[in-house]
């Protein structure tokens, strides 16, 4: 479940390949619960490792104006997995 709000959310704000957004974009999107407790941050850790892994989602290092963040971006070369997981 954790999975399909972060694709959702990355869908939403058309976040495919060269455009990117920051991972606390994304974490600010998910539910109270998930953001505020130890159990849940694991949670998200782990569903976005297993994104990363499936290859669904890319996160990388970017540097800004303020150091450097981590962003992340929806794979376009798996737009028909991503969709296959949302059941669109």
């Amino acid at each position: 479940m954790l999975k399909k709000i972060i694709l959702r959310r990355l869908i939403r704000s058309n976040t495919w390949g060269g455009k990117h957004t920051p991972v606390d974009f994304v974490m600010k999107g998910l539910p109270e619960y998930y953001r505020n407790t130890n159990k849940g941050k694991k949670l998200i850790e782990k569903a976005l490792k297993e994104l990363v892994n499936d290859e669904l989602v890319v996160i990388l290092a970017k540097k800004t104006g303020k150091g450097s963040s981590s962003h992340i971006s929806l794979n376009p070369r798996k737009v028909v997995e991503i969709r296959e997981i949302l059941g669109e």
